[in-house]
């Protein structure tokens, strides 16, 4: 069979060789020898290249072509085919189909899981199904050439299907697309496909290694199948994956970036909109844990909070009960709104000397209700009492002079003197 022959000529010819595929091994490549050269000179005949419904036209189809041969070489009729199942393209074929459907399903519900145990199990069975199946395809060819798929009716109408699609397609832009967006192509299969074949199994810290090492390896393959067209059978499935996976990558990675800038920005330019999470309480942006009262003269005190509506202010308890239930499952944190709570610690023993000894194995849990901060300094806040003033004392009433009269003895009309009684 002549090589140099492509597209729609080559494919013609794999035909009608499976069509006289009964005759002795010697002749049959004397006939084809003939043909390709037949071919050669139809092909010259049209101003571009011709597709496979164009032939179809001009020549026949391909067992009629075969027909025709046949009554001209004086080779007999064939009158049987071999059995469905030795048929090495229709088996080829089948194997293909479940490569290129059944293991791509397994590996986009892996893909659209979320990741975890499910996300690697199927992802497991996905690639498993699509290699498993890409190789008894291969081996089933039997050492024939691939393109004997196509002679198989499944294989033609895909055929033509996939032509008439193409024709759809100026030249101009068909040839675009095969210089230039075919290694595009090469290079994003292959580094969204390692890349995500990482993080599909939770390694995302040499996800870029193996985006790297992917797209390598997708060129490395796509100039491989160019050469040996068995390698269609693990490329065509795997590209049924990357058709999925690049896009929804790319959009998942642009959104992600846009999304990213938006909060940026928002958080930027409207902190006067920000919304406080629904449970727990926060102070300039931080979660509060605990709260440390303390009165006037900076003694610590314990309190109750409550609200405006008088609803209790409560947190989590930390407290060394509260966290050996958690640890054993037995209950949920409990709350309270009694403030300093007591915070579950566990100190390093030491001796009477104050030295490090060597830790129980069993860790010895310890409330405390000491902050973890040095306590403020409050000035005296206390109100200095005001002294009573004293009342001034009651000034003494000035007596009334009372009279007091001595007569002068000896001394006849003598006058009285008044003095007044001290």
């Amino acid at each position: 069979m002549n090589s140099t022959l492509t597209g729609a000529v080559a494919m013609y010819l794999s035909q009608v060789r499976a069509e006289l595929s009964d005759l002795p091994p010697g002749e049959l490549a004397d006939v084809l020898e003939d043909v390709s050269g037949h071919l050669t000179e139809v092909a010259a005949e049209f101003d571009s290249e011709p597709t496979i419904t164009a032939l179809h036209e001009r020549l026949g189809t391909p067992r009629q072509y075969a027909d025709e041969l046949r009554t001209a070489a004086g080779y007999p009729p064939r009158t049987t085919k071999p059995p469905a199942d030795q048929n090495p393209a229709k088996k080829s074929l089948r194997w293909g189909l479940i490569a290129a459907l059944v293991g791509p399903f397994f590996v986009m519900i892996a893909v659209f899981s979320g990741g975890g145990g499910v996300s690697a199990f199927f992802g497991f069975v996905g690639f498993v199904i699509l290699f498993g199946a890409a190789y008894f395809g291969v081996k089933a060819l039997r050492g024939n050439d691939p393109r004997i798929v196509l002679d198989t009716p499944q294989g033609q109408r895909g055929e033509r299907a996939i032509r008439d699609l193409l024709d759809q397609i100026p030249p101009n832009l068909r040839k675009e697309l095969v210089t230039i967006g075919q290694p595009v192509w090469w290079v994003l299969r292959g580094a969204v496909g390692g890349g995500g074949f990482f993080l599909l199994f939770g390694a995302g810290a040499v996800a870029v290694v193996g985006a790297i090492a992917g797209a390598i390896v997708s060129v490395w393959v796509a100039r491989r199948t160019q050469q040996d067209h068995r390698w269609l059978w693990y490329v065509v499935p795997l590209n049924v994956v990357a058709a999925i996976a690049v896009p929804a990558f790319l959009s998942a990675a642009f959104l992600g970036a846009y999304s990213g800038v938006f909060d940026r920005d928002y958080n930027n330019n409207s902190n006067s909109n920000y919304n406080p999470p629904e449970q727990g309480l926060t102070w300039n942006g931080k979660d509060v844990s605990n709260i440390y009262p303390f009165d006037a003269q900076g003694k610590q005190i314990s309190v109750a909070l409550y609200t405006q509506d008088g609803e209790a202010i409560t947190l989590p308890l930390q407290d060394c009960l509260t966290e050996n239930n958690s640890n054993n499952n037995n209950a949920s944190p409990g709350n309270s709104n009694i403030f300093p709570h007591p915070i579950a610690t566990y100190p390093t023993p030491t001796d009477e000397t104050g030295t490090e000894t060597e830790p129980p194995a069993e860790p010895v849990c310890t409330d405390n209700s000491k902050p973890p901060f040095a306590p403020p300094q409050f000035p005296n806040l206390t109100p200095t009492p005001t002294p009573t003033p004293t009342p001034p004392a009651a000034s003494k009433p000035i007596p009334t002079p009372t009279p007091s009269v001595k007569p002068t003895a000896g001394k006849p009309g003598a006058t009285l003197t008044v003095q007044p009684t001290r």
